[in-house]
């Protein structure tokens, strides 16, 4: 691209994407789906976004534990696979804010954060744990738009 042009585009007023049509929010709903045929259950699970306070908390709790065995040993230290999927776990169930619908055996399980621990610790239930952690890892489902661009 030559000056000259670089000099054109400086000049020209731009009106293509304007960031405030787009802001962060707290949290998002999250419909679970069947694990075998991917269809919706109509079950919604209200997750933590990455700016909700329970979930920065707990994510600057981990960097500074990080940060800390690095300070401490200067090696970046791998942490028990056990140790991991408790971790999991509970990251999974503090980003779990509520739910609506989800039953088991037939009645109805009221949402507490007991409940979601349970739930995501259950080894029956690691397709609703994925389905959870792939849920919370989507940036983009945790942005809200005008609808303009």
């Amino acid at each position: 691209m030559s000056d000259e042009n670089i000099a054109q585009l400086r000049q020209a007023p731009y009106v293509g994407f304007d960031i405030d049509n787009f802001a962060d929010i707290a949290s998002a709903d999250f419909e679970v789906r069947d694990p075998r045929t991917n269809a919706p259950t109509g079950i919604i699970i209200q997750i933590a976004g990455p700016e909700h306070p329970a979930r920065k908390k707990m994510d600057h709790a981990r960097q500074r534990k990080m940060r800390k065995e690095l300070a401490r040993t200067g090696k970046l230290q791998l942490a028990d696979p056990a140790e991991d999927e408790e971790d999991q776990v509970e990251y999974l169930a503090t980003c779990i804010l509520g739910w609506n619908r989800m039953t088991k055996g037939g009645r109805d399980i009221p949402y507490t954060a007991q409940a979601a621990r349970d739930l995501m610790a259950d080894p029956k239930r690691r397709w609703l744990r994925d389905q959870i952690k792939a849920g919370v890892e989507e940036r983009e489902t945790f942005i809200e738009g005008s609808g303009q661009s």
